[in-house]
């Protein structure tokens, strides 16, 4: 026997993506766990368990349904301020195009932001990430750019360094290309050469190995394919593998981009092309839709989910946790979207919080209770999985395991 292993017993079942294949699912009723060194190395059902397995000390699954912890793989999880004030403006009927002209909306984030310290940040992030721990979360990607100057995206890499010393699974990826910021105001191309040519390289040589990813907002009104392909590309040379902000608002071809450069990503896709979908299948790029901003922005365009499946795309779902079009750090809020908006069926939706979410940031022990993954474990306590859904608004909370 292992020194710390432990069977995990008295579960009404498990339910769990396979890793060995995209969309398929494995549910076993009346199951256990085998856990040694932090990671699983059985699982089946109960009157399975090896014989070798017989004599290790067993934790009680209290009745509960054991499912693989969540992966968020679209965050901004470090800023400051708030921007509830500009919510409430937008639900009485100013546009944001007007709040933004009078120096809201992202603005006012990247002042607030600017002004927080390293310590301040760490303190943030902190807070947010044990409420998403607490809610089954056990891995999240979290982007700069919120600080759109060298120094304030210096310092946001500074507290992510923080947090994943403090033990957080995190994913860092560079985002200066957020938006283009007041002092570069009508000069996208300026900006988007400053950024690839001189704050990135920059910036990894400062802070070395913290980030793994560089992404860039390619939007109409802020960067074209051709700006975007720049800043991306310059990560590319400095070992930041690529994920794309893409045809959120309008089609732009950020899509079609993400499959010419092999990101690891591209995100919201409200408006990706047919031709898009498939360059992204073939090119082995995860879509990482976001509901909850399509939600929160009162849009009536929803990613075309089920398209995209059909075209090939192993899809994941994430919060896009923002302070501007999506203050949302509720996983269910996430997945029940996905099943009652993008029409995905509940074990779709749960791959693509889980199985593909990890794939999408190269984790590809998480997000499946196969032999190898790691914990955590999200025990739920509820007579069916389905519940997560079935039961719009029940805030359910799981166990997890250590």
């Amino acid at each position: 026997m292992m020194n710390g292993a432990t069977v995990l017993t008295n579960l009404k079942g498990l339910l769990t993506p396979d890793p060995n294949s995209p969309w398929k699912v494995d549910r076993i009723e009346d199951a256990a766990i085998a856990m040694a060194e932090g990671r699983v190395a059985w699982m089946g059902r109960r009157t399975d368990l090896p014989l070798e397995w017989s004599d290790t000390p067993t934790t009680d699954g209290g009745g509960a349904w054991a499912l693989p912890g969540f992966v968020d793989p679209h965050t901004h999880l470090l800023f400051a301020g708030d921007r509830s004030g500009e919510f409430n403006r937008r639900l009485h009927g100013v546009p944001y195009a007007q709040i933004a002209s009078e120096g809201g909306g992202i603005r006012e984030t990247v002042r607030a932001t600017r002004a927080a310290s390293v310590q301040e940040l760490v303190e943030l992030g902190e807070a947010r990430l044990q409420t998403l721990g607490s809610r089954g979360v056990v891995h999240i990607e979290a982007k700069t750019g919120y600080g759109l100057e060298l120094e304030a995206e210096s310092r946001l890499l500074q507290a992510y360094k923080e947090l994943k010393r403090r033990g957080w699974g995190l994913d860092v990826t560079l985002l200066p290309a957020h938006d283009i910021p007041q002092e570069y105001a009508g000069d996208a191309e300026g900006y988007s050469r400053i950024v690839a040519d001189a704050w990135l390289p920059e910036l990894v040589r400062r802070h070395p190995g913290v980030a793994s990813y560089c992404d860039v907002f390619i939007e109409t009104g802020v960067f074209t394919v051709e700006q975007g392909r720049r800043v991306l590309e310059a990560g590319k040379r400095l070992g930041l593998r690529p994920r794309i902000h893409a045809d959120e608002l309008s089609w732009t071809g950020g899509a079609e981009l993400a499959a010419e450069l092999r990101a690891a990503s591209a995100d919201h896709l409200m408006f990706c092309s047919e031709k898009g979908m498939t360059a992204m299948a073939a090119a082995g790029v995860t879509p990482i839709l976001l509901p909850t901003t399509t939600l929160c922005l009162g849009m009536r365009d929803w990613a075309p989910a089920r398209k995209m499946i059909e075209a090939g795309c192993q899809v994941a779902l994430a919060s896009d946790f923002n302070p501007g079009s999506s203050p949302c750090l509720d996983p269910l809020l996430v997945l029940r979207l996905g099943c009652l908006q993008l029409r995905l069926t509940f074990e779709e939706a749960l791959t693509a919080m889980t199985l593909h979410a990890a794939k999408s940031l190269g984790q590809s022990d998480l997000g499946h209770l196969y032999p190898g993954a790691r914990g955590p474990i999200a025990l739920w306590p509820i007579n069916d999985p389905l519940g997560l859904v079935y039961w719009v608004g029940e805030p359910y909370i799981p166990i997890m395991t250590p």
